[in-house]
């Protein structure tokens, strides 16, 4: 029990002499004519952080005489001596409440009360002292020499604060004060005014009652004290702004767009949210400073954290870091960074001595993020900064010439609607509904504005909402702090590399992943899975990888064979007829493990004591797909895992070889809400105590608020070191990944890992791939498939793709064929559909079921293969020099307004621009063609010049496709596998732009070693002036050579052509050039010239 007597009674030596709080006449006296007053606050100050600075405050209607002012002795209240003295020795009995619903031991020493706790329901733990009968006179109060027994309680209700007995300290409360500026066109500005029971506080007839006007635009109310929250909206009788509700304190307002905004240049000071920059300090390299909340009070949602930590990191010129979290961090475990394990690696700082940003704090200013270009220009500029328990904001303006693109998972548009966009970020087993949350969670975003971009990520695992509305965006968390990183691109490519080096760039993936898949949920048995690898190539379809649902396993059990329709015996032989043809297989592993104690699985993984605990600390249980048998969840954090689940992999393929694997189901999800074996109802959320199963804002889970725990697990349940799914559920799927990639190669360090993730976070893209969730089989879905690409290329996951025809309910003929040419153009592409809709089994759409998808899916494929070195070329670009496999027009053509907008349109890498058509029973599709030259794939003559529309003619077999004048494209086959492909011989694709110059690069290695060793080639081309340059490093010894090239958009027929100064044959029609018969090492450098 502690309590320190010397400081209580400074303490209440200022607060008996404040004005305001209890008036004495002696030398201390705030009794002062108003014209001798002496100022002794700011401009703005209020009564509070008036009192609490030792001065006096009593408002006055005499001109020019300050409210905040020194005693009559000319000094300040904190100054004087009291003679009386105060104990906190008071019996719990007559204790008298001395503070507020929530306040803590350091508020309530700092009011002057007396602070114990109670175990007694009822008693105050803050209450007020007790005044000592003839006290000695004393002229400093003494200390006692001995610690006095601690005044704390443990008794439930009883405040530790408290005045001494005898006397009560009572503060007397301000009123609410609301000011609005007028907006222009509005007569006046009148107030209504409601509780939080919808009673009338301020206007009892509609629209109110008009309020003072206070000069310069600003009307101002000030509401009785006894209003201790109240909910407003300003009118003129004809123009309101929306509801503005909990206001707890004094506050200022304005309209923006149609928002209303809160802000601090009203005469008030800062309002009860802002916080004050105090202890700042500066250096080359950044700032800290400690955020005070001071005595304003905010509590939107849940408690007020009164003290922050700040700092900002210049980690390099074009990279700003700033990181706020508690003060007192221990205090708020779940305000703390996300796990380290989530992030395995050091992020690498930079050059810090050219900054292309600017960000300034002034000590005692109001805190704000107010970020600027080097030259001024603003890119982010906070509206609210809110820092609460289990709630924290920011908001800021959007201005309507800018482009916002990211803050995922969402089935919706690529550009985001900056004038209504709502969604939460909380990783769910949702199907694919538009503008709700899915499987993965991205805070992150890029803003294009004036052809400029910049990005930001909130790295931060709880769960958020993501609004832009009227012009205001604005991310809601519901726990975490604010590790915030700014990007300053300026073009959207610089950014992504900016945002990789902090979450990691995308895998090295296999050169065989880029092939064909084919999957569906349904497949009855071995035979029928051997049927249709035949029938691919029967049909003349490429097919790489082979994959298997949980049709294969034993009553869907991970780690298992179905005896009768999958044994083991025939699955080792489907595996080698695959390997002879150098085909794939994968199948898919779900993160939950049946409970049954004759499961070796199950039976290993509580041995090792690697499943998630409920908050009672006993074996957490929900149920997915295993038959009749509930399921435990692994914990990706514990020491064991990635033993456990090694060895689990291990064992599994040594039945069968899988060349990667499917990991679904992992956000995590299950078909109960919560654990399966208790009841629905949640305690009820309370202010000041910490509820994870009922928080105080609800994100708008599912789109209706679902509980969090919906298909999902306990918000309580416990991971290793004390972690709760509330504070990672987002990053469940993540860390499954970063232990799979493990598992994978501590099973075969040689090889490139590959997995498929359903559920993602940022950084996952540095294990796995994606595809975009159990979509339907619908024109919506098929249009959606190219934003949800596009928007995967930003968050760092590029091998994306989604369920090609759709998963949910029954294709036809006609979306199949558009679909099935659209996918051979995804990075990640699969044919998947699944096994029942409307009760009834879903019908088979492998392209080959009908034979107009047959043969557009000929033709499309055969472009796919054709381009794989350049594909290939770009897919390991991403991981070492953090590019992109699809860009967007945005990407490219950031002051093209038109482009801004386009997202039915997408380029693969940067030459190849694909036109599907995604409406259903049209014919033809009308395409936009950005600045440049472009040429149809098909007929080379046809040249088209933007930035123009075309209407481009395109029967159901057929997919438009375009080449950029200036790339050049390296090419092999087509063949029907990448295996058949690679042994080829190489072709150059070049396409001359208006100057007549063309620019392109080759990768070259195994495609499929982890540790590439520097075994590669890299080959520039460069075309200038009629000559084609080819320049690179050489340490992979690639057998094929180049046979052919071919060169778009010659002017005129040369009269030679030579290849390293010898002539060569050639041919040449409409523009294009064809050299022909060529045998040019890709191992050496070469020079082809034509005049």
């Amino acid at each position: 029990m502690k309590f320190n007597r010397a400081i209580l009674i400074a303490k209440f030596a200022a607060l008996s002499s404040a004005a305001g709080l209890i008036k004495r006449d002696d030398q201390c006296s705030c009794t002062v004519e108003p014209l001798a007053r002496k100022d002794c606050g700011y401009i703005g100050i209020n009564e509070s952080a008036c009192v609490s600075n030792g001065c006096c405050w009593d408002p006055s209607n005499v001109d020019g005489a300050p409210w905040c002012f020194y005693t009559a002795s000319g000094g300040k209240t904190t100054e004087c001596k009291s003679s009386e003295s105060y104990s906190c020795e008071v019996d719990e009995s007559s204790r008298t409440d001395c503070g507020y619903y929530g306040i803590n031991e350091s508020e309530c020493v700092s009011r002057g009360c007396c602070w114990a706790e109670s175990s007694t329901s009822g008693i105050p733990w803050c209450f007020n002292s007790k005044k000592i009968v003839n006290p000695e006179p004393s002229p400093e109060p003494t200390p006692d020499p001995e610690p006095t027994p601690d005044p704390e309680s443990e008794t439930d209700g009883i405040p530790w604060c408290f005045n001494e007995v005898g006397k009560d300290i009572h503060i007397e409360k301000e009123g609410i004060t609301v000011r609005f500026q007028k907006p222009y066109g509005w007569s006046t500005v009148n107030l209504w005014a409601w509780d939080d029971e919808d009673n009338n506080v301020y206007g009892e007839v509609w629209p109110g009652k008009t309020i003072s006007d206070i000069g310069d635009g600003w009307y101002s109310y000030t509401f009785p004290s006894d209003v201790s929250s109240v909910n407003v909206l300003f009118n003129d009788g004809n123009n309101q702004t929306k509801d503005i509700t909990n206001i707890k304190s004094s506050s200022c307002f304005k309209l923006v767009g149609d928002n209303v905004m809160k802000t601090d240049d009203c005469g008030l000071g800062p309002s009860g949210c802002s916080y004050t920059i105090t202890d700042l300090k500066t250096s080359e390299s950044g700032m800290t400073a400690v955020l005070d909340l001071e005595d304003r009070i905010c509590e939107k949602y849940d408690i007020d954290i009164p003290k922050l930590d700040f700092q900002a990191k210049f980690e390099t010129n074009d990279r700003l870091h700033i990181h706020i979290q508690p003060t007192d961090i221990e205090d708020y475990p779940h305000n703390v960074d996300v796990p380290e394990d989530a992030y395995p690696f050091e992020i690498e700082d930079g050059p810090n001595d050219d900054l292309q940003y600017s960000y300034e704090l002034v000590d005692g200013e109001t805190f704000k993020i107010n970020i600027n270009r080097k030259d001024g220009t603003p890119v982010f500029e906070s509206m609210s900064f809110i820092f609460e328990r289990q709630y924290l904001e920011i908001s800021k303006n959007v201005d309507s010439n800018s482009a916002i693109y990211g803050f995922g998972e969402v089935f919706g548009p690529y550009k985001r609607n900056s004038e209504n966009t709502s969604h939460a970020l909380w990783n769910a087993d949702n199907a694919d509904p538009v503008g709700q949350n899915l499987y993965g969670s991205h805070p992150f975003y890029i803003e294009i504005i004036d052809g400029k971009a910049y990005g930001f990520y909130l790295k931060n695992s709880h769960g958020m909402q993501f609004s832009i509305q009227d012009g205001l965006m604005t991310i809601q968390a519901i726990g975490g702090n604010f590790d915030m990183y700014f990007f300053m691109g300026p073009s959207m490519e610089d950014i992504t590399k900016q945002y990789f080096q902090v979450i990691g760039a995308p895998a090295l993936l296999p050169y065989w992943s880029l092939g064909w898949h084919q999957c569906r949920y349904g497949y009855r048995n071995i035979d029928e899975v051997r049927e249709v690898v035949a029938n691919y190539k029967k049909n003349n379809i490429p097919l790489d990888t082979m994959w298997i649902d949980i049709d294969y396993m034993e009553n869907n059990k991970d780690f298992t064979y179905d005896a009768k329709n999958f044994p083991v015996s025939e699955m080792k032989k489907f595996v080698n007829e695959l390997k002879s043809n150098h085909q794939y297989y994968i199948n898919m592993i779900d993160p939950a493990i049946a409970k049954d104690d004759n499961y070796a699985p199950f039976s290993r993984g509580m041995e090792k004591d690697i499943f998630i605990k409920d908050k009672n600390g006993e074996l957490f249980l929900g149920e997915v797909w295993p038959v009749n048998l509930n399921t435990a969840f692994p914990d990706w954090h514990h020491p064991n895992i990635v033993e456990y689940w090694t060895n689990e992999i291990k064992l599994f393929k040594d039945l069968a070889m899988t060349d990667g694997n499917w990991i679904d189901m992992n956000e995590a999800a299950s078909f109960c809400n919560g654990a399966c074996n208790s009841g629905s109802d949640d305690p009820k959320f309370k202010m000041g105590e910490f509820n994870p199963r009922n928080p105080p804002f609800a994100i708008n889970n599912f789109g209706y608020e679902a509980p969090l725990k919906t298909k999902t697990l306990d918000m309580d349940v416990q991971y290793y070191g004390g972690l709760i799914d509330y504070d990672i559920h987002n990053m469940y799927g993540h860390m499954e990944s970063i232990v799979s990639y493990e598992a994978l190669l501590n099973i075969d360090p040689i090889k490139r890992p590959f997995l498929l993730s359903r559920s993602t976070f940022p950084g996952t893209g540095r294990y796995a791939a994606h595809w975009l969730g159990d979509n339907h089989s619908w024109w919506k879905d098929m249009y959606y498939s190219i934003t949800g690409m596009l928007s995967f290329q930003l968050f760092g996951i590029p091998m994306v793709g989604s369920d090609t025809c759709g998963f949910q309910a029954n294709a036809d003929e006609e979306l199949c064929a558009r679909w099935m040419a659209l996918g051979a153009f995804n990075p990640f592409g699969r044919n998947h559909n699944g096994l029942e809709w409307d009760n009834a089994r879903i019908r088979s759409q492998e392209p080959y079921i009908w034979p107009k998808t047959a043969e557009a899916s000929r033709r499309a494929l055969a472009i796919r293969y054709k381009i794989l070195p350049y594909m290939y070329t770009y897919l390991v670009r991403t991981h070492t020099h953090s590019e992109m496999i699809l860009y967007s027009f945005a990407a490219l053509w950031p002051n093209d307004a038109t482009a801004l907008g386009i997202d039915k349109q997408f380029l693969v890498g940067k030459g190849i621009l694909i036109t599907p058509v995604i409406e259903q029973g049209k014919t033809s599709v009308e395409g936009y063609f950005p600045e440049g030259i472009w040429y149809d794939w098909y007929d080379h003559s046809n040249v088209i010049t933007g930035p123009t529309y075309k209407v481009l003619n395109a029967p159901i077999e057929h997919i438009p496709v375009h080449i950029r004048g200036g790339q050049i494209i390296p090419t092999q086959g087509p063949s029907l596998t990448v295996y058949e492909n690679r042994n080829k011989p190489f072709e150059l694709l070049v396409a001359l732009d208006s100057e007549k110059k063309a620019h392109g690069i080759l990768y070259l290695d195994d495609g499929i070693s982890y540790n590439v060793d520097g075994k590669f080639n890299e080959i520039e081309y460069n075309v200038e002036n009629g000559t084609l340059t080819a320049k690179g490093s050489y340490n992979y010894d690639e057998p094929q050579n180049l046979h052919e090239i071919s060169i778009l958009g010659v002017s005129s027929k040369p009269s030679t052509v030579t290849v390293n100064d010898a002539d060569a044959q050639f041919e040449f029609s409409n523009n294009e050039l064809i050299i022909k018969n060529l045998d040019i090492s890709m191992n050496d450098d070469f020079v082809v010239s034509w005049n």
